[in-house]
């Protein structure tokens, strides 16, 4: 095997260890993540620093936690004060390529540096020019993209459109190559294919009736329209249906690169950025919490020469851990980048009970504020619930779990006993509860201070956004 293995992380976007048949779900969603489990090291515990895409994903391409890399729902762009994973990898001689249907991961929002191409699958030309087209022929390729946008791209955002770019591009790409590459399935509307989609839906109940079910999350949130546990029983099926779609698509490409005896030579991560709440702690979507529904995201790694196959890691790991874990893996010392680096390398040993690891998450405000929810849904200012406006941020052991919040209604959950988050022991356990408020302040990562403002986001960019739920 080389010395200098390609890698490639594909990112199930909002796709929760919970509803993984590995992790103990009680429908068989995944037959092909567990097979790849079987060649891989699982993590059990892998918690992700943040609850959506942009605050997380930048922390698994930075090492750092969000407050520290300043993308996060109080700046919403990446202001490139560190380095990123495909710029270090991309300097060490690797060729760099991201796929992403995600518009918050893409350039606008400067997270693309060291990507020798990136392919944004919303527009129709889904690999752009480096350098923006000017005058007739860029007034028009503007127009055709925002059609395509539109119309086009809502329709051709599952895993077999980025499987197609990607296999494409694995054709194209000299090796040693970094592969980032995202997919869109479990995340809101949840698109399944037609021959899960019926999967799991109650006897009598057809798709177009599963389909006609509230896909708003903010009608729902700010009380605009009720929804009941049939409702969110009918969107699980849904959300269940797209999450064994995906994994179809994962195991056709894992035949693939094995097919072409490149996947022996990849060292291969596949994870997600965050989780989803379907009617979870009275939330929908991935905002205003940090439950587990939200952090707790799936993760294996396959690469046997250094992570044995078929082994499953109890303590805890989090997704900042990967930034230097490749590092190790492509044999790059690079102690300038590693020194602010808040991750660990899964390649180090495990910790041992007495010095058992605690994992981190913040949302440094809510996103969106409920005011401009309001104004959107038609709501009244008083109708949804008290308690999202504020900021969240936890420390989880292992067992237990503090969140603190900003407005003083904290929460503390045992997660042996209680694994839903459904008790909070905060007025039972004060002491307890004291204890880990101190630890969280000792704890807590230093904040960064983002050296810009974040860029204008283009109408375009903010309609897309708005479309998938993430601006009101």
């Amino acid at each position: 095997m080389s010395s200098t293995p390609n890698i490639l992380i594909l990112l199930l976007d909002t796709a929760r260890a919970q509803s993984f048949t590995h992790y103990g779900y009680h429908r068989p969603t995944t037959p092909h993540w567990e097979a790849l489990a079987a060649e891989s090291v699982v993590y059990d515990q892998a918690i992700a620093p943040g609850c959506w895409s942009l605050p997380a994903q930048v922390a698994l391409l930075t090492g750092l936690f969000p407050s520290t890399h300043g993308a996060h729902e109080l700046h919403r762009a990446y202001a490139h004060a560190y380095p990123m994973l495909p710029e270090v990898l991309r300097e060490a001689g690797y060729h760099t390529f991201g796929i992403s249907p995600n518009s918050w991961m893409s350039d606008e929002f400067g997270v693309t540096h060291g990507f020798e191409r990136y392919t944004k699958l919303w527009q129709y030309r889904a690999t752009a020019p480096a350098s923006p087209r000017t005058g007739l022929t860029g007034r028009l390729e503007t127009q055709l993209n925002r059609w395509y946008s539109r119309h086009v791209f809502p329709h051709r955002n599952r895993a077999t459109h980025v499987n197609r770019h990607l296999r494409a591009r694995l054709v194209d790409t000299p090796e040693p190559f970094f592969g980032y590459v995202i997919y869109w399935d479990t995340h809101l509307p949840y698109a399944a294919t037609d021959h899960h989609a019926a999967r799991w839906l109650p006897p009598g109940v057809t798709v177009a009736q599963a389909r006609r079910v509230n896909r708003d999350p903010w009608r729902y949130i700010t009380g605009a329209l009720p929804m009941s546990e049939e409702d969110f029983g009918l969107l699980q099926a849904c959300y269940d249906a797209a999450l064994a779609s995906l994994d179809d698509e994962i195991g056709a490409l894992i035949a693939w690169l094995r097919q072409r005896h490149i996947l022996d030579r990849t060292l291969l991560i596949v994870t997600s950025d965050h989780g989803e709440n379907i009617g979870d702690h009275g939330l929908m979507s991935h905002a205003y919490s940090l439950h587990d529904t939200l952090l707790h995201v799936p993760l294996l790694v396959r690469y046997p020469a250094l992570f044995p196959p078929g082994q499953r890691v109890t303590h805890q790991v989090q997704l900042t851990d990967l930034f230097p874990t490749v590092l190790d893996v492509a044999g790059l010392a690079s102690p300038s980048v590693r020194q602010p680096l808040q991750g660990l390398s899964l390649l180090q040993p495990p910790p041992t009970p007495d010095d058992e690891r605690l994992a981190y998450a913040e949302m440094l405000g809510p996103h969106p504020a409920m005011a401009s929810l309001n104004r959107r849904t038609g709501a009244s200012e008083h109708t949804p619930r008290p308690g999202l406006d504020r900021a969240l941020r936890c420390v989880r052991t292992p067992t237990s779990k503090f969140i603190w919040a900003s407005d003083g209604a904290h929460m503390l959950y045992d997660l042996q006993h209680d694994p839903y988050e459904t008790t909070n022991l905060v007025t039972y356990e004060p002491q307890r509860a004291a204890s880990y408020l101190a630890l969280l302040e000792h704890w807590r990562p230093p904040a960064g201070t983002p050296s810009s403002a974040p860029p204008p986001m283009d109408e375009d960019v903010r309609q897309r956004l708005r479309a998938l739920g993430y601006l009101a």
